[in-house]
C-alpha cells in the first residue's frame, strides 16, 4: 500500500497498532441499517442521517485516531478483517435476514478491499456502499453488492 508520508510501499513496522472501536446502536431494528467505517476520517452520525433519516440504526468500526496514513501493520489489516466479520454478524442477527447494509466508509484503499473480502455472499447481508460527493453535498449510493 502506498503512504503518503513517508512517501513509500513499505510497511511502517516501527508504528504502533491502530486502536478500533466498535460501535452499536442501543435499539437497533428494522430491515435499515447503516454502518459507517471511519478509519482515514471521521464519519459523523448527521451525514448518515441526512441521506437515511433521523434515528436510524447506526453500528461503526473506527480509528481512535483517524487518519490517511493510519494503515501502517499487516496486523491492523488482519485486525480490521476480524473485528468486521464480527460487526457484519452481529448487524445480521439484530436486524433480520432482510435486511441491508448501508456502508458510509471513509477508509484506506487497502480497508475497502478486506470490507468486499470479508462479506460473505451465501451468508451475509447485502451492502449499499455510499460515496461522499461534495459538489453533490453528501453521500450518494455507489455500488450495491447483492448475494448470487
Amino acid at each position: 500500500m502506498r503512504h503518503r508520508e513517508p512517501e513509500t510501499w513499505k510497511w511502517q513496522l516501527d508504528k504502533p497498532p491502530i486502536a478500533f472501536m466498535i460501535g452499536e446502536p442501543i435499539a437497533p431494528a428494522g430491515a435499515t441499517a447503516a454502518l459507517k467505517l471511519g478509519i482515514s476520517a471521521t464519519v459523523n452520525d448527521d451525514r448518515i442521517e441526512a441521506v437515511l433519516g433521523a434515528g436510524v440504526p447506526i453500528w461503526s468500526v473506527t480509528a481512535a485516531a483517524p487518519g490517511n496514513d493510519v494503515m501502517r501493520l499487516p496486523e491492523d489489516l488482519a485486525a480490521y478483517r476480524k473485528i468486521l466479520r464480527g460487526v457484519y454478524d452481529r448487524i445480521k442477527a439484530a436486524h433480520g435476514e432482510n435486511a441491508i447494509i448501508h456502508v458510509f466508509p471513509a477508509v484506506p484503499i487497502s480497508v475497502a478491499v478486506e470490507t468486499g473480502r470479508v462479506w460473505m455472499p451465501k451468508a451475509d447481508l447485502p451492502l449499499l456502499i455510499y460515496d461522499q460527493n461534495r459538489k453533490s453535498g453528501g453521500f450518494f449510493p455507489a455500488i450495491e453488492i447483492r448475494h448470487v
